[in-house]
């Protein structure tokens, strides 16, 4: 299972973030991972805004790259509207990067 959830964070850091252009892990949008013996992940993800316009293509992706790994029969994501994502999520190389583009962090 070890191998497995390492698998799943490396596809997490191939998504990127189509605004800052960082991985999700970075982003620290999807801090819930949830590996099932029958070979189903479930992933609680952070919305980065109500109404963020790339939020069904950033979880496609999830989806799509997840679900490629060996053993990974299916892939639900849940949102987590408990903790609302926001900028103190993001790694210190998120954040680096992201002004490097110009954001104000």
């Amino acid at each position: 299972m070890v191998a497995l959830a390492e698998q799943v964070s490396h596809a997490l850091d191939q998504v990127l973030d189509p605004h800052f252009k960082v991985g999700l892990n970075d982003m620290g949008m999807v801090p819930d991972i949830d590996l099932k013996d029958n070979g189903q992940v479930e992933l609680g993800m952070r919305c980065p805004c109500i109404g963020c316009p790339a939020w069904k293509m950033m979880q496609h992706n999830v989806k799509s790259k997840v679900g490629e790994i060996d053993g990974i029969e299916s892939v639900k994501i849940r949102v987590d509207w408990e903790k609302p994502w926001t900028r103190d999520d993001m790694s210190e190389a998120a954040r680096s990067k992201a002004q490097s583009h110009g954001y104000v962090i």
